[in-house]
């Protein structure tokens, strides 16, 4: 069976970050009503800022004592240093929210990405007691069409045993190693949502709206390995930054 991605077109990154907070928020609140506790997986890279201020304009009242947050990906740097991802998450998200530090699960890039990967990978065990099952992960997408750090011809790609590895030097920006949630560990989650824009990564978009099938044989980027089993994948696709 087809698990066709939807897609949302915008035309400003104000209006397509708007569109994807109230989703998600809507989400979140949806799942509160069901669950004990949720967990989030936040992306990395610059393009969530843009959706973070839209996620604190618009969240209210919305209970986050309940809610766990964890991180798709991770450099391999110290949690201070601006490469970070999580320094990225606490300035734009989680302090603004005011999220307890028992609530949130960064992943320890400064211990270098294998050691840091499997720590991750532990953390993840003892929190679900098994394989992970986010609730919700967000995701971002590369001018290489990757996405968290599964890059393009990275053997992250094919990981299908471990839920979390680390990586080589990155051939992107800042050119360090990474820490990756794989595939499996994405695609069993409840909900993945893409936030991007298109400035830069034309080809990969027309490639994402016009492709017809899911055969393994045609992927050509490795964000469409993205398959989430609980249904498709919702892209949020800005076309201007402002």
């Amino acid at each position: 069976m087809k698990n066709t991605p939807r897609i949302n077109h915008f035309a400003s990154a104000k209006d397509a970050s708007d569109a994807a907070a109230r989703y998600i928020l809507e989400t979140i609140k949806t799942a509160l009503k069901e669950k004990k506790r949720l967990s989030v997986v936040l992306p990395g890279g610059s393009a969530p800022k843009k959706l973070n201020a839209s996620i604190i304009s618009l969240s209210g009242d919305m209970d986050t004592s309940r809610i766990d947050w964890f991180f798709g990906d991770e450099r391999a740097v110290d949690p201070k240093s601006p490469d970070s991802n999580y320094r990225m998450q606490m300035e734009t998200l989680l302090e603004p929210l005011n999220i307890q530090p028992e609530h949130i699960h960064r992943i320890p890039g400064e211990l270098g990405a294998s050691r840091a990967a499997g720590e991750y990978n532990l953390l993840l065990a003892d929190y679900f007691s098994g394989p992970p099952a986010f609730d919700l992960i967000l995701l971002g997408l590369g001018p290489d069409g990757h996405t968290a750090s599964l890059f393009p011809g990275s053997e992250a790609l094919s990981t299908e045993d471990v839920p979390v590895v680390g990586t080589g030097t990155a051939p992107l920006k800042p050119h360090v190693e990474r820490v990756t949630l794989t595939f499996p560990a994405i695609n069993t989650a409840g909900n993945v949502i893409f936030f991007t824009g298109r400035t830069g990564k034309e080809t990969i978009i027309e490639h994402l709206c016009s492709a017809a099938d899911d055969s393994p044989g045609k992927k050509i980027y490795p964000f469409e390995s993205v398959k989430p089993e609980f249904g498709p994948a919702i892209w949020f696709v800005y076309r201007n930054n402002s």
